[in-house]
């Protein structure tokens, strides 16, 4: 009967041999599951039994055998109530003969044991259709998650095809500021489609892994560089697990600093060095990205640019601050590094 409430029954397959079965039952959480509520079923049965046989026959027992049914949640299949009801039933009438005898008339004895009864089917029937409603529910939930997995996969092949919008404007562009401009959004707008694309493959809690988000994003800018041979990009980053919203902002952000770096830092430069890092501060609950080159340094246009307008609005937005500093600041090419600070949220 616990076989049966447990769904585990089913045709035999002659190949599988019965050790092999059983150590693979073994290793499934729900044969622990099962044997865990099987278990409780038992102890609660001989607790009522016990019980009975030190109580008179006229005293209720309607809890013992309630909370068998309430058991059956534990249970895989839905119909365990159903099939734990019947059980109930029966250990309620053998408790009544197990019982002490006293001067209640038979008939209120029976009467008091098929109120119990009584209870106890109309527990498993409740339980019986929460489980169904609980069945359904995931079903939904299953079902909205695929559907929202599509959506954004599509949305983030639309948003690529956006990005290539902008940068065929950007190449058919004669002035020199509105071509950065529009190559400056493409470049935003490739960041949230790789996102939407990831979220595709995440689950209902709308989390991306920031090692693989950052290391596709700095493949997809820098691989698009004109001189990306002669840059050596290097990228740390901690896997850390982002709140969609966080990981937009930070990838919008990250792509604005390594555009402007290959952009302006390497002007006259054979070969250079460009490494990005993003660290979890778990103990300070703040994200940190530093994007460094070892180039010319800050020119004073970049400097009071839209780029950097954009950086620091976009910072403002999300409670953090940025600041940028030269590498060395007494060479020749003394380079530079961002430093972009952003609270957990």
């Amino acid at each position: 009967m616990l076989g049966q409430i447990a769904g585990l029954g089913g045709p035999r397959d002659p190949g599988n041999q019965p050790l092999s079965r059983l150590i693979g039952s073994f290793a499934d959480p729900t044969f622990w599951k099962t044997f865990s509520a099987s278990a409780a079923v038992v102890l609660i049965a001989a607790a009522a039994l016990l019980f009975d046989t030190m109580t008179s026959r006229v005293v209720s027992v309607d809890f013992f055998y309630v909370a068998i049914l309430l058991v059956a949640f534990w249970y895989p299949s839905p119909k365990a109530p159903l099939i734990l009801a019947p059980l109930a039933s029966v250990l309620i009438i053998v408790g009544l003969w197990l019982a002490i005898p006293d001067n209640v008339p038979m008939w209120e004895n029976w009467l008091n044991r098929l109120s119990a009864i009584a209870t106890v089917w109309l527990t498993a029937l409740f339980v019986w259709y929460i489980r169904l409603l609980g069945q359904k529910l995931a079903l939904q939930i299953a079902i909205s998650e695929a559907l929202s997995r599509e959506v954004r996969h599509r949305v983030g092949n639309s948003l690529q095809l956006v990005a290539s919008f902008l940068r065929l404007r950007a190449a058919n562009t004669k002035d020199a500021k509105s071509r950065d401009i529009l190559k400056a959004a493409a470049a935003q707008v490739v960041a949230i489609g790789k996102l939407q694309r990831m979220l595709s493959h995440t689950g209902s809690t709308g989390l991306v892994n920031s090692e693989s988000f950052i290391k596709a994003l700095v493949d997809d800018l820098c691989g698009s560089a004109p001189e990306r041979d002669a840059i050596h990009v290097t990228v740390e980053a901690d896997a850390a697990e982002l709140p969609s919203t966080t990981a937009v902002v930070l990838g919008a952000l990250m792509s604005e600093l390594i555009n402007n770096a290959l952009k302006h830092a390497f002007r006259g430069i054979e070969r250079g060095m460009l490494a990005v890092r993003f660290s979890d501060q778990q103990n300070l609950a703040q994200y940190v990205v530093e994007v460094e080159d070892d180039g010319v340094g800050l020119s004073p246009s970049v400097e009071g640019g839209y780029g950097l307008d954009t950086i620091t609005e976009l910072t403002r937005l999300m409670g953090g601050t940025i600041t940028h500093e030269a590498v060395h600041p007494s060479g020749t090419r003394p380079g530079t590094k961002w430093r972009l600070v952003v609270p957990h949220g």
